[in-house]
């Protein structure tokens, strides 16, 4: 992970950090994940446009997480651009699914 600014003490506090971000970004998460789903079902907003809506909300979702992370775990460092672009290709990896109708409905 070095290859993104992130500087850590071991495998375990790096996946420790992944994880408790995770956690405290997951509210902010929601958010982010229900608003490009009400615009593209309910009000006919473009995929296209729901797509940059939810790229743009997750990666700041994340990157808030991490942030708050960051700051307070010592043995694990990483820089706001490093913060930026980790945040911004874990929502890449998840745009696929963020647009699909939900089950049931």
């Amino acid at each position: 992970m070095r290859i993104f600014g992130l500087e850590y003490d071991s495998i375990g506090s790096i996946i420790l950090f992944f994880i408790i971000a995770t956690i405290v970004s997951f509210p902010i998460s929601m958010i982010a994940e229900g608003l490009p789903l009400v615009l593209f079902f309910n009000y006919q907003c473009p995929k296209q446009i729901a797509v940059i809506i939810y790229l743009v909300l997750d990666t700041i979702a994340t990157a808030i997480g991490l942030s708050i992370v960051d700051y307070f775990m010592k043995s694990v460092t990483a820089t706001n651009i490093s913060i930026i672009v980790v945040s911004f290709i874990l929502s890449l990896w998840s745009v696929k699914d963020s647009l699909e109708k939900p089950e049931g409905k």
